[in-house]
């Protein structure tokens, strides 16, 4: 069973209360300009908040074994916290746009989709053909051009059907010839695509090496060519990384790291993290993490 996320409706009980003193019935003609300045000016001002606000955007973390917890990418404190019913652990999440749903990868290899006002995982399918699952992080993530989910671990690369199970094994990861990391074994932990809402006409694939500390293109995901993009910048070498990339109307999109219990932006040119701001609220680091649609 699939679980769509359905925004919330605003509620007609919000109160809006204005805090403007009533002008005084009789104003010269100085003070009727600048009232009507300062009134147009807090008008922009509300208008510039509302969208401003209106560009953040929910992101859905995976803690422990199955917990999720709720933040935004704008003030990264955690609102929401809740356990994930009929798995006993999660090696991923992601959001899959093709039919806005969030789905989970558990270490048997059942593809589950996640009821975000419950917490439970109903069962999607199994993959026919296993990944080596050990101490090393998993990649899940939905390619959303092909509606194709992206697993790997090590230098395993497989591509999955996610109604069916069917799993096609891809190129070995590898860096591509003329990279300046050609021949060193790479070790991706997280992953994502660009353009992730709808189906997008055209999408790419960023990942996280945690070896060399930085941002790598796979330049052909099905071949498991890999570039490298830039160092990340981060002062202590995290635990754990969890990458995401947030697709938006006209092409744009923002790249995010939750990584020791920080949220940054990473440039996708330079591979250059910009802090954000701390992750609050949450007790363990977030092993992976999914940027849901603006509400």
């Amino acid at each position: 069973m699939l679980h769509p996320i359905a925004s919330p409706a605003v509620s007609s009980r919000w109160r809006v209360e204005s805090h403007v003193a009533k002008p005084s019935l009789i104003l010269n003609a100085r003070e009727k300009n600048m009232q009507t300045i300062r009134f147009a000016l807090a008008a922009s001002i509300s208008v510039i908040a509302t969208a401003t606000s209106a560009l953040a955007a929910p992101v859905l973390g995976l803690s422990g074994d199955k917990t999720l917890v709720m933040f935004d990418t704008e003030k990264p404190a955690v609102s929401k916290t809740m356990e994930v019913t009929g798995v006993d652990k999660l090696v991923g999440i992601d959001y899959r746009p093709g039919n806005k749903t969030v789905i989970g990868v558990t270490p048997d290899h059942r593809i589950v989709s996640i009821n975000l006002e419950t917490g439970a995982a109903s069962d999607i399918a199994k993959m026919d053909k296993m990944l080596t699952i050990t101490d090393a992080p998993v990649v899940v993530d939905f390619n959303p051009m092909a509606d194709r989910l992206r697993f790997m671990s090590g230098t395993t690369n497989h591509r999955v059907h996610p109604d069916t199970g069917a799993v096609t094994v891809d190129g070995t990861l590898a860096f591509e010839e003329g990279d300046m990391h050609k021949g060193e074994t790479p070790n991706i932990v997280a992953a994502a695509y660009t353009n992730s809402i709808g189906k997008p006409e055209k999408t790419a694939m960023y990942n996280i090496d945690a070896t060399i500390g930085a941002l790598i293109q796979q330049t052909k995901p099905n071949d498991g060519t890999l570039k490298a993009i830039g160092k990340l910048g981060l002062k202590d070498k995290p635990a754990t990384y969890a990458f995401d990339i947030q697709g938006m109307e006209g092409g744009k999109n923002t790249a995010y790291l939750a990584a020791n219990k920080m949220l940054y932006t990473v440039n996708l040119e330079t591979g250059k993290v910009t802090e954000v701001g701390a992750i609050t609220g949450v007790e363990n680091e977030l092993r992976d993490i999914a940027v849901l649609p603006a509400m």
